[in-house]
């Protein structure tokens, strides 16, 4: 990050909310407003599990607190491995495309050259499955309503197929394509596919080639890390019986644990095109519903973040990164109970306030009307101005703080501070 856009920032926010929010710099010196602002947040709303921020590859701020392990003493730390509940649906989606730059599968197959027993599911395509738009049902409805019955004592292969069999039982809630609704489903049978299409188990295969290329070596799958020393304990009743009992249940939709530092590296794989090409990559960032914001198997906000959020038993988590401006944010809790809107408040108040240190909010490489009007919304939503505070940003002595004053101060920063040209003002 440029000395120059530090200022910015800091004399931006100085003037809108007397918040001195800055990036960390090269100088050993130099206070770390971004920590402090991390700081101020955890105080007043402690989360029991880590924060991890990062932009262009340095650490912007970072958290942990509680306990991974509370017989042995063992506190939690940005080391400390959790699951990731959903988030796994991205390395499946990854998966599949790795598959299709090999030449051996087609996203616009019918996914009844895999299945050929589902012939309710006839016209569904493997692309329908990645987007979440197939109209196949959510089969962990089945399991909680009782209507087939897993075996602890099963093989994978024996509880999927009973899986299997009751998706097969099932119409269609609507036809493939024609919208989006959120399936656990779509990424079991993915997972599936690949298994079929690389004769590799699915575990296998996302490991040599995702988490061993990437060197996420604290990455795997729940079944084989449920009792690591690194993970982190649950904080259900003790009764909860949360060991990988169902063989094979939450393959491809929720099955992976990780931890900050390789959630971070697999995000920035994204933006850098490690594992899979740009064309894969666009194509999986592809907004293919504009109501949902969803492309493969992660969610797309309107400036273009990716993120998507996980549960899986008492563990909650949300990832977010934007290319536009490098900035990875990994929230994560192990107990669910209390710190599910924690864990969702503290992503989006981290994700919209560190998008400040652009100016250049909607990534347009232009500050422009737009950013200072996104700038003020956000705003206004998280901070109340007092009257001196107003009186400070009254650029157009109008005694109120508004997007005119925002303009203009952003008009004289740009011109000062950075090089980006300037865009549409109101005067």
């Amino acid at each position: 990050m440029k000395i120059k856009k530090a200022t910015l920032i800091l004399l931006m926010l100085s003037l809108l909310l007397s918040i001195t929010l800055t990036p960390c710099t090269a100088s050993a010196d130099s206070e770390n407003k971004a920590q402090s602002y991390l700081d101020s947040l955890t105080e007043k709303m402690p989360l029991n599990g880590v924060v991890y921020v990062t932009k262009d590859g340095e650490v912007l701020c970072e958290y942990a607190n509680g306990m991974a392990n509370t017989k042995e003493g063992k506190k939690i730390t940005t080391d400390t491995m959790f699951p990731i509940g959903s988030n796994s649906k991205q390395f499946c989606a990854a998966a599949v495309l790795i598959l299709k730059e090999q030449g051996k599968i087609s996203v616009d197959e019918k996914i009844s050259k895999y299945f050929p027993e589902y012939e309710k599911a006839a016209d569904v395509t493997v692309k329908n499955l990645l987007t979440n738009r197939s109209g196949i049902r959510n089969f962990q409805e089945g399991i909680m309503f009782e209507e087939y019955a897993l075996s602890t004592e099963a093989t994978e292969a024996e509880n999927q197929e009973k899986i299997l069999n009751w998706i097969y039982s099932k119409e269609l809630t609507f036809k493939p394509d024609s919208r989006y609704e959120y399936s656990n489903t779509n990424f079991f049978l993915l997972s599936l596919i690949v298994e079929q299409v690389s004769g590799q188990s699915y575990t296998d295969f996302v490991k040599e080639n995702i988490l061993a290329p990437l060197k996420m070596t604290n990455s795997g799958f729940y079944e084989e890390l449920y009792n690591h020393p690194d993970l982190a304990e649950h904080k259900g009743n003790p009764s909860d019986n949360i060991d990988p009992d169902f063989k094979g249940y939450a393959q491809g939709a929720g099955d992976l644990v990780s931890n900050a530092k390789d959630m971070d590296i697999w995000m920035t794989s994204l933006r850098e095109h490690t594992i899979l090409s740009e064309e894969s990559i666009n194509e999986m960032t592809t907004n293919y519903s504009l109501n949902a914001g969803y492309g493969y198997g992660i969610g797309i906000l309107s400036d273009g973040t990716l993120t998507h959020n996980g549960t899986a038993t008492t563990y909650i988590n949300v990832t977010s990164t934007n290319f536009n401006n490098k900035l990875n944010v990994f929230v994560i809790s192990n107990n669910i109970k209390y710190e599910e809107s924690t864990v969702l408040d503290f992503a989006d108040k981290l994700v919209k306030t560190f998008q400040l240190i652009n100016g250049d909010v909607n990534g347009d490489k232009k500050i422009t009307i737009k950013d200072t009007t996104l700038i003020q919304k956000y705003c206004a939503k998280f901070f109340t101005l007092s009257e001196a505070e107003m009186l400070t940003a009254d650029v157009n002595k109008d005694s109120k703080a508004n997007i005119k004053d925002a303009t203009a101060i952003q008009k004289h920063l740009a011109k000062i501070e950075t090089n980006l040209p300037i865009g549409e003002l109101i005067y």
